[in-house]
């Protein structure tokens, strides 16, 4: 027995009449009539009553109702499962990211991504900027997460979350006891600052400069490879610095660094995922996915540089 002809049987007895079934079936009238033969014949019982056009369930229309619109539920329930097994995404997924999207983005995307894609092994390789790049193009790495949006046209940059650089300070500095900064009162300072190639030093010192801040060279006390590395210096009262907003919640807390508003300078900025302008492995394309409608919680209000504290 054809299962299709459960489907016309019961769409009719729900219908109510045979044209009415035919025109939701994409079915000629004669077809209709054709397949409910076919089951009476199958069955060797009249299903059907036919009063003008109406139809009316028999007794054993009754019965036949019941258990077919069983089996069409389970049908429709098992291509549905089946159609998810084929969505189910597999792979190794390889990202390159500099370190600030590094250390404090990517844990949590990745987390949130793999409970929606747990097949999906997810490797990071964090490195500078400039690394990041040349490993994409080379196909070292599926996908990059950088903080300097690039020229490259065979790269395609998209927006992952908005960001933004904050100074910090040791707990008793004359600035943290002030409250507030200005970029006159940089100069002088002992700075510690990233390394050479960070997408980080490049935005910082690019925001400082049209802001009328002139780095002095011998400022930079030390050049550091890490966001907490800076931290852990800041903290020892070496220096003052700039990190991501995202790095200084918790030394805050604890009372270790403070975190002071730098006026008239506007050091927000976007970190981008970058893919190479050619197809990407199903891993790599629902990572993307995800990103896109992936929402990050924010910073606690205390560190909110909206206003002077």
């Amino acid at each position: 027995m054809n299962v299709n002809y459960l489907l016309t049987f019961v769409t009719t007895v729900e219908k109510g009449t045979l044209s009415a079934a035919a025109e939701s079936l994409y079915l000629t009238q004669p077809g209709v009539s054709k397949q409910l033969r076919a089951l009476e014949e199958f069955y060797g019982l009249r299903l059907l009553e036919r009063r003008g056009r109406e139809v009316r369930l028999t007794a054993a229309g009754e019965i036949c109702y019941r258990h077919a619109k069983a089996i069409i539920r389970h049908l429709e329930q098992a291509q549905k499962e089946l159609a998810e097994l084929l969505r189910l995404v597999k792979g190794k997924l390889i990202l390159g990211a500099s370190t600030t999207p590094g250390q404090y983005i990517l844990p949590r995307l990745i987390g949130a991504f793999r409970s929606e894609h747990p097949q999906v092994e997810v490797v990071v390789e964090i490195t500078d900027s400039h690394e990041v790049i040349r490993k994409l193009q080379g196909g070292e790495i599926d996908l990059g997460v950088v903080g300097v949006r690039g020229r490259k046209k065979s790269l395609n940059y998209s927006r992952l979350v908005e960001d933004e650089l904050v100074l910090i300070t040791p707990p008793h500095h004359p600035l943290a006891l002030k409250g507030w900064a200005t970029v006159e009162d940089l100069k002088g300072q002992p700075l510690i600052w990233r390394e050479a190639g960070s997408g980080t030093r490049r935005v910082l010192e690019e925001r400082l400069q049209k802001a009328g801040f002139h780095l002095d060279p011998h400022q930079i006390i030390m050049e550091l490879g890490s966001t907490e590395a800076i931290i852990s210096a800041v903290e020892a009262g070496l220096g003052i610095s700039f990190v991501t907003k995202w790095a200084p919640e918790k030394s805050a807390k604890l009372g270790r660094l403070a975190v002071v508003p730098l006026e008239g300078v506007n050091l927000k900025r976007d970190l981008y995922l970058v893919r190479r302008n050619q197809p990407l492995s199903p891993a790599a394309e629902a990572f993307i996915s995800f990103s896109e409608r992936w929402q990050l919680t924010p910073p606690s209000p205390e560190l909110s540089l909206e206003s002077r504290p």
